[in-house]
């Protein structure tokens, strides 16, 4: 009896040691999944975020459209009384005025018109070149370990087929030209 109650009390801890690493593996399961679903969350931010942005400079090229036709309007009627006032202009000064409503046109996010015309500065931060670099970078989806060694193997593979048919063909012409000759 003795003996049975010994295997009975070491089948006892083997299986609640068993349980208790099987819940450690469950535990360590789910937090990689908790982990893997905050990425998705995360990047699905970024994207809501970068769609936002979009639409807001969307509505600002709308608006600043929409007031440079307003500005326009009240430069050529500036335009013309200066015209009056001072025929004297050189033609390098037009020119200077074109290159500048051009700039404008180009780059709205960045230049924004009150409703005289006058540019002003705008109050966005600009992202620099290693923000937006980072930002691409949190998107990549990058390949698992397992993933790169079954890809190098069937770029091995590949490379030593290729060696093996033109070393064949190389072969096969020095056989063709020993037998010809």
């Amino acid at each position: 009896m003795a003996k049975k109650k010994n295997i009975k009390d070491v089948d006892e801890t083997k299986i609640k040691t068993k349980t208790k690493k099987a819940k450690e593996k469950v535990e360590e399961v789910k937090e990689e999944i908790d982990e893997e679903l905050d990425e998705e969350l995360e990047a699905e931010e970024v994207v809501a975020e970068e769609e936002t942005e979009d639409e807001e400079i969307e509505e600002e090229i709308a608006t600043d459209d929409d007031d440079k036709d307003d500005s326009d309007e009240e430069d050529e009627e500036d335009e013309n009384e200066e015209d009056e006032d001072d025929d004297l202009e050189s033609e390098d000064d037009e020119y200077e005025d074109v290159s500048d409503d051009e700039d404008e046109d180009d780059d709205y996010s960045k230049i924004k018109t009150d409703k005289k015309g006058k540019k002003k500065k705008s109050t966005k931060k600009k992202e620099g070149y290693f923000d937006l670099v980072g930002k691409e970078l949190k998107k990549v989806v990058w390949p698992k370990g397992s993933e790169i060694i079954k890809y190098s193997i069937a770029v091995i593979i590949f490379c030593l087929v290729l060696g093996l048919f033109f070393e064949g063909i190389e072969l096969l012409a020095a056989f063709l030209k020993d037998v010809l000759s």
